[in-house]
């Protein structure tokens, strides 16, 4: 299994796309998705209000901000292999 974090911010148009991408992709490649919303953490607001959404990989790697599909199965199918 994959862990994913994935920091967001209810009302946030680009993070439910964001979401949505995970949730379809989650069962085919074993992701398990740690939701993180920043709204309720003061220094994860500042870090990443402006960059939001952010997918962080188990290897500290990141997606952020205007996430395209192609780029998420990319990200992953590299952390698969």
């Amino acid at each position: 299994m994959k862990r994913i974090n994935f920091y967001y911010k209810p009302g946030c148009w680009f993070c439910d796309q964001a979401e949505e991408m995970l949730n379809g992709l989650k069962d085919k490649y074993n992701l398990e998705i740690n939701r993180i919303d920043i709204t309720q953490d003061e220094e994860l607001y500042e870090l990443y209000r402006f960059d939001i959404p952010v997918i962080e990989f188990e290897d500290s790697t990141a997606l952020h901000g205007r996430i395209r599909k192609k780029e998420l199965i990319e990200k992953i199918s590299d952390k698969v292999r």
